[in-house]
């Protein structure tokens, strides 16, 4: 049984390698072609997590993921947030239905034409490092980053692209939950080990 857990987490680091590794080989084999501007919009929010409540009907997200509810949403069908500032900067996540972002987040959306879970994966791979100011508090601005190429296929092809890398994240998804579940009985089997 513990071999299996060990096999398990293996089995996940190889997965989330595989998407990485993946979306840099279509960032490094092709030539980039669009500014980042060109294919996202960018819009940020006033929010602040002081504003938002235990209880609502639509998520409200920080840098570390849901910070609390309220009943109205900034973000209607679906967007890329990025951490804009502090010791995240440059960390995407990618969210869908309604919801809303804080203020330490940009808002990522994209125009007809371009596949924003296509672009999502090629952000989590993207290296913001150059586009980095601020000493203190390392802060990353969209007029910045935004003017950066990176490749962007035939829309076709980032469905395709897009299609391949959200297979493999909600398959890593769901042996994650497995993997917790698996912790949880090698806790009980090792507390009944030693009873």
């Amino acid at each position: 049984m513990l071999l299996k857990i060990h096999s398990e987490i293996a089995d996940l680091q190889n997965k989330q390698s595989l998407i990485k590794g993946i979306a840099q080989n279509i960032t490094c084999s092709n030539k980039p072609n669009v500014h980042i501007s060109e294919c996202l919009e960018c819009s940020s929010s006033t929010l602040q997590e002081s504003d938002v409540f235990e209880h609502g009907a639509y998520p409200v997200y920080g840098a570390n993921g849901i910070v609390g509810y309220l009943d109205n949403y900034n973000t209607e069908n679906e967007a890329v947030y990025i951490i804009k500032d502090g010791s995240g900067v440059g960390t995407v996540s990618y969210v869908t239905g309604k919801c809303s972002a804080t203020g330490t987040l940009n808002i990522l959306q994209a125009p007809n034409g371009y596949s924003l879970r296509y672009l999502y994966y090629l952000l989590k791979v993207f290296n913001f490092e150059p586009y980095k100011t601020g000493m203190a508090i390392p802060h990353i601005y969209f007029k910045d980053y935004g003017k950066a190429k990176i490749f962007c296929p035939l829309y076709s092809e980032q469905l395709k692209y897009a299609t391949l890398l959200s297979t493999i994240d909600d398959k890593l998804s769901t042996e994650q939950d497995i993997l917790k579940s698996l912790n949880l009985e090698k806790q009980y089997l090792l507390c009944q080990m030693f009873i």
